[in-house]
């Protein structure tokens, strides 16, 4: 008897079959599998065509057996917002069907739709038609090497709908046949043990009884700790039942207070209490009771309350001769909350119980946690290890997180059994690091949304920071629901001060993100907050330092009136000690041309009396540009302190004020010139001398630079003559550090491009460099010396003698690869290259050399690190000029657009109409694209730029 396949055949799909030896006999056994593949499938909505291919595509997928299709006109009434409703179900889907046509280009609901599909790493199939516009769309080139997508043109409309379906067909067969084949990996079954932790054993320490299955039976803590980190909920086996524990339910109860802002009320301490008096011994459980009246203490806000509650518990645990470690656990806690109400009083005094934990010669040991925490850092580096070394050629398909779960589950059962606050505490940190590792190991947007609300909450701007450089995603997915939920998880912090601190580092994070209703709120509470700060006498000092850096990250989307009246406010208040802060905020954020006439009387008057101040004038000398920015921004209104500057700060009126403010360039800048090049001259023979060495205020090489480029300054040929001469000394005799020297390169490069003539005349001095390049090195000081590696010099000379004409091709061939890996020597080369092709409108490479930086672009645009991605694309966008770059750079700046930070692309889209390489199409798709961008600032821009054209 034989079997001859009629329908699909796959492991998940439905197939039927007949027997054809039976005589006359037939039978068609239709299967139908238990779980299907979610497909959504996206296009233009309310147009006939594309209603109707949608409606034929959905109905051949589900012909199959195999999908389910998502079409919105196919679902019925509601509850939720449309928005929600099919929002939602994009990201439940498994793999999602584009349907474009090139004549109608994208609107902005597929737009958005694109957008959270690459947000959430969907599997998409693209689909474009060209049947009556040839010519490729923006979107369709940026797919090119796409991790997650496929795109196929079809020549005619009516194809979409059986090409769609036939291709995720293939598709699943395709995954089928790789799993078969060994090249998609199962990793469900591997043995991924955490080394249990065992109580047994552990009498020496003298532990308070604990119950196996205490740290045995955490699902519910396991389950909720994954849901959060992961942002699903885990699913279970059908036969798979939880393992819990008493202990367990008390941990789930305690944990929305941690995660979901619950009131320390909702906790009923009381009953907790109870369930470890029936497991603790009498004097140990009357020290965990005391310290969970500090633990609700500092839930409730009180941490006066808190502290005198941990001094008791110390005092009883020393009364009652408990455990070493016990007593080290309160001394703490006592220390950690001693310094919280120090710092709530505005009083700095050393505490007693850091004095006894350091004088102590007993090491601090927690004999459950420490093996925990020291299990969980040894399974993150054995999964780091083996992501490292595991085949390229593999793709791994599972991987169970429960163990990792239940170990933060067992670490917070524990504290909250020991009633310790600071590791409750800790959970957070501990849950970071848990993100953390898994973003190293899995490209999930969930992951990294995770890791940034962490550390805003954890309170650090320099490791927020580092996650918006190092991650560029979070800055260009994240959505208005997303940086509210930001907002929100900061309220989870119960003691008032740190509380306004991180919501005042939140609202400088994601302010640019939310939408108009949540930012008004947002916003009309943290000026509240600030206003009543400056106004109260017994305010929280640490909450100062955070105040500008907040303004200074929503500024653009603020009032120019109401950021005015904050800085008079900490000027009526005299509170200096904020004043570097509040004028670097002024200088960058600051415009007197958007305010009301009387805020900005007000503001400069305001500046002012500070001015008039002796003593408050002096943080002017540490941060004076935001004299120079007021004053050129208004002159009539700014006369008198104009003035104010020439009496009390002379020296810097009569240089750099002058030299940024001057109306007469064509008088002053010839007389700074000369000034800067007698100063490099000093500089050239004084640095080093003697073993002395010294660094420099001002980068005179530099300046001087940017009067050249900035100003259109003719000199006349002695002065010219003199700066090159002197610059060419600081390269060939000097021992000014590196810095400094690549600053000379780069000034030497201007001349060459802008000035033919001067270089003519001077040609001689060029050459003298180029015949002495091994003799020029830099100084050895740590005075001077930087963490450039000195390859740069040797790559900044070579870029010299490309503007020379020299053919040094081999040579940069050969040098460029050493600064690979090495950030700070990058950064500086790659500046020096911006600075060699922004020097003139026209300045090419060499095609040779061109091709070398071409490529290293490619990978630098990719870096982790924002100044080298932002000095990457300033290259990038200066290679369009070269016919020959246009389908690179084109591609390349979609890409950037569609994955890279709102920096990068407010850089590409003021530069979009200056460069004649970018194509219509690919400024079009830029357009589209940040004319609806998540943030605000590149809504802006994108507006401004569009408002500039239309003028032009």
């Amino acid at each position: 008897m034989g079997i001859r396949v009629t329908g699909i055949s796959t492991p998940v799909g439905g197939v039927s079959w007949e027997y054809t030896k039976a005589e006359k006999h037939f039978t068609s056994l239709p299967i139908s599998p238990g779980q299907k593949i979610k497909v959504f499938i996206s296009s233009i909505c309310g147009v006939e065509k594309y209603d109707k291919v949608r409606a034929d595509l959905k109905s051949a997928i589900e012909s199959t057996q195999l999908a389910d299709a998502y079409t919105f006109e196919s679902k019925g009434a509601s509850t939720l917002s449309a928005g929600s409703h099919y929002t939602w179900a994009l990201e439940d889907s498994d793999i999602c069907i584009f349907l474009i046509d090139n004549a109608d280009g994208i609107n902005p609901g597929v737009q958005a739709e694109i957008n959270t599909v690459k947000k959430h790493n969907i599997k998409a199939l693209y689909y474009f038609c060209d049947e009556t516009q040839k010519e490729k769309t923006g979107l369709e080139q940026s797919l090119m090497g796409a991790q997650f997508a496929k795109s196929k043109t079809v020549h005619s409309f009516s194809e979409l709908s059986q090409d769609g379906a036939q291709a995720l067909i293939d598709d699943i067969i395709a995954i089928y046949h790789y799993y078969c084949t060994g090249r998609i990996v199962s990793n469900f079954g591997e043995n991924d043990e955490i080394q249990a932790v065992d109580v047994v054993g552990t009498e020496k320490y003298k532990l308070p009884t604990i119950p196996k299955s205490t740290l045995k039976n955490v699902d519910k803590c396991r389950d909720y700790f994954l849901k959060f980190v992961l942002g699903y909920h885990r699913g279970r086996y059908l036969d798979e039942s939880g393992k819990t524990s008493e202990f367990d339910d008390w941990g789930i109860q305690f944990l929305p207070i941690l995660f979901e802002g619950k009131s320390i009320k909702h906790f009923n301490t009381a009953m907790y209490l109870d369930a470890l008096k029936a497991q603790q011994d009498n004097e140990h459980y009357q020290v965990v009771q005391i310290r969970w009246q500090a633990i609700q203490a500092y839930f409730a806000g009180d941490i006066e309350k808190c502290v005198e509650h941990l001094e008791a518990a110390l005092n009883f645990a020393k009364e009652t001769n408990q455990p070493t470690w016990i007593i080290k656990d309160i001394l703490v806690d006592l220390r950690n909350q001693h310094w919280t109400r120090c710092a709530v009083t505005n009083e700095y005094s050393d505490t007693p119980a850091q004095k006894e934990l350091t004088e102590s010669s007993e090491e601090l040991y927690y004999p459950i946690l420490d093996r925990i925490h020291e299990s969980l850092h040894e399974k993150y580096i054995e999964g780091l290890y083996k992501k490292k070394t595991d085949s390229p050629y593999s793709v791994t398909i599972g991987d169970s997180l429960d163990q990792y779960g239940e170990m933060l589950a067992s670490s917070l059962i524990v504290s909250m059994y020991n009633g310790s606050l600071t590791h409750i505490l800790l959970i957070y940190e501990k849950i970071r690091d848990f993100v953390f590792y898994l973003s190293c190991k899995y490209d999930d947007w969930n992951l990294r949304l995770n890791l940034y609300k962490l550390a805003i909450f954890e309170g650090k701007e320099k490791e927020v920071k580092g996650i918006q450089d190092s991650y560029p995603e979070v800055l260009n997915n994240l959505t208005a629901d997303e940086a509210a939920s930001i907002m929100d998880f900061c309220l989870n912090h119960p003691i008032k001060y740190k509380r306004l601190s991180i919501q005042l580092l939140a609202f400088g994070s994601v302010g640019y993100f939310l939408d108009d209703k949540c930012y008004e709120s947002c916003e009309k509470s943290i000026v509240g907050e600030i206003k009543s700060w400056l106004s109260s006498d017994t305010s929280v000092m640490a909450i100062g330092q955070n105040i500008f850096k907040c303004l200074s990250g929503v500024a653009y989307r603020m009032s120019q009136d109401m950021l005015s009246e904050i800085c008079c406010q900490f000027i009526d208040r005299h509170y200096s000690r904020w004043y570097m802060d509040m004028f670097k905020f002024i200088a960058n954020c600051i415009d007197l041309r958007k305010m009301s006439d009387a805020s900005a009387k007000a503001l400069v008057e305001h500046i002012n009396c500070v001015l008039g101040s002796e003593k408050e004038r002096e943080q002017i000398k540490y941060s004076p540009v935001f004299l120079c920015v007021l004053r050129k921004q208004n002159r009539s209104l700014t006369e008198e302190m104009d003035k104010k500057i020439a009496e009390y700060l002379p020296s810097y009126y009569e240089d750099t004020y002058k030299l940024e403010t001057t109306e007469d360039e064509n008088q002053d800048m010839p007389v700074f010139v000369k000034q800067y090049i007698e100063r490099i001259r000093k500089s050239n023979e004084t640095q080093g001398k003697d073993g002395v060495y010294f660094g420099h205020g001002i980068c005179e090489i530099a300046t001087v630079r940017s009067i050249l480029l900035g100003k259109e300054l003719i000199c006349d040929t002695d002065t010219m003559d003199m700066l090159i001469l002197v610059v060419a000394d600081t390269l060939l005799i000097s021992k000014e550090g590196i810095s400094t020297k690549l600053d000379a390169i780069a000034l030497l490069i201007c001349i060459a491009v802008n000035y033919p003539e001067d270089y003519a005349r001077n040609q001689e001095v060029y050459e003298k460099l180029f015949e002495q390049q091994n003799t020029i090195e830099v100084a050895d000081d740590p005075i001077i010396s930087s963490n450039i590696d000195s390859i740069s010099l040797k790559i900044g000379l070579q870029l010299l003698y490309t503007a020379m004409g020299k053919n040094v091709y081999a040579d940069i061939l050969e040098l460029m690869p050493h600064i690979q890996g090495d950030v700070s020597t990058t950064i500086s080369v790659t500046h020096l290259i911006v600075e060699y092709l922004e020097s003139s409108e026209n300045v090419m490479l060499p095609s040779k050399v061109e091709a070398i930086i071409l490529q290293n672009v490619l990978q630098w645009l990719h870096s982790e690190y924002t100044d080298i991605r932002w000095n990457a694309t300033r290259i990038l966008l200066t290679m369009s000029r070269n016919p020959e770059n246009c389908g690179i750079v084109n591609h390349q700046l979609v890409n950037l657009v569609d994955s890279n930070s709102v920096y990068i692309k407010n850089l590409i889209i003021r530069h979009l109409h200056k460069m004649n390489g970018i194509t219509d199409e690919t400024k079009e798709y830029i357009i589209s694209k940040c004319k609806y961008d998540a943030n605000f600032v590149v809504r802006m821009v994108c507006d401004e730029v569009g408002k500039g054209i239309a003028e032009e």
